[in-house]
């Protein structure tokens, strides 16, 4: 089975998903609120990467309707969805090896629970670089494989979702490195038997 065929299959399922409790709403409270402060700022451009079935964008487009956002994923039916749900939204079905094809700049780049399946990550950041604007703010936030506990719960989540690999803090940092910083990194773990989530706030390094 193609990864896109799972993403298109749990695209109509993805509200439901048990990880919503706990991991995904958890993540998206929090972007929401790191970046109230432009809640009265006009002309934000915002690239929510991975996009999915359009939650995070919903639930943006309803806290700050001044907000031009764009939704990008390589599932048709999760696009079908969002769409629906973000008729104002843009959206652009596309893999992340193709960041290259976009021009726009965006002064936030949000990237939730999608980086484990980017097969050249280190590529994806060379790519955010250039897509943020100078001072712009990059929003990455990840179940991370962090302790020996975390990659044991994360076994199971790949029962779901198929292959993937999640970076430990160290392992990111490298990532990332030399074209983004580190600015703010924040942990959840809303239960025990979850694997922490780190969501990561970078700015762009000049190169």
């Amino acid at each position: 089975m193609k990864k896109s065929d799972i993403w298109n299959f749990w695209a109509g399922k993805y509200d439901k998903l048990w990880v919503q409790k706990y991991s995904l709403k958890p993540t998206r409270a929090y972007i929401l609120s790191v970046i109230s402060e432009n809640e009265n700022d006009e002309n934000i451009k915002v690239l929510d990467l991975g996009c999915g079935p359009g939650e995070l964008i919903e639930e943006l487009n309803n806290k700050f309707n001044k907000f031009d956002i764009t939704g990008v994923d390589f599932s048709e039916k999760m696009l079908e969805v969002s769409k629906k749900r973000n008729p104002d939204a843009k959206h652009i079905q596309m893999d992340v090896a193709d960041l290259y094809k976009l021009n726009d700049k965006f002064n936030i780049i949000i990237c939730t629970h999608s980086l484990p399946y980017y097969k050249e990550p280190e590529k994806v950041m060379v790519e955010l670089n250039r897509l943020l604007k100078d001072d712009g703010k990059i929003y990455i936030g990840f179940a991370s494989g962090n302790n020996f506990y975390d990659k044991l719960a994360l076994s199971f989540v790949k029962l779901t979702t198929g292959p993937a690999n999640y970076p430990s803090d160290l392992k990111f940092k490298q990532i990332i490195k030399p074209y983004l910083q580190v600015e703010n990194l924040k942990i959840i773990k809303e239960k025990s038997f979850m694997p922490r989530i780190a969501i990561y706030t970078l700015k762009k390094v000049k190169i």
